[in-house]
């Protein structure tokens, strides 16, 4: 599904911050299957498609939950559940959430 101008204008709105912690965990919904698959947003492409990470400094960490809640409501309409997380650093660029 493409992304239409006010959603590209919405998610490309909001920029990554050092200051605060604040991640988004996402996964699909589905009813067939637990959320075993659930990632952490690296970034969302242009075309609407959400990029996951594994490495600590390349997790999109948002200034406050409001500016989460954008990228997560777009989320949302695209069939994915979210959860806003603390992302907190450990040894060789990797990370765990609380």
């Amino acid at each position: 599904m493409e992304m239409s101008p006010q959603e590209q204008r919405d998610v490309l709105s909001i920029r990554p911050t050092l200051q605060r912690r604040n991640c988004l965990l996402y996964w699909k919904m589905d009813n067939t299957k637990p959320p075993c698959d659930q990632k952490v947003l690296r970034r969302i492409n242009s075309n609407g498609v959400p990029i996951s990470t594994m490495k600590y400094s390349e997790v999109f960490m948002y200034a406050s939950i409001p500016d989460a809640l954008v990228h997560g409501k777009f989320l949302l309409s695209r069939g994915y559940d979210v959860k806003i997380m603390s992302c907190n650093p450990r040894k060789k660029d990797k990370f765990w959430l609380s």
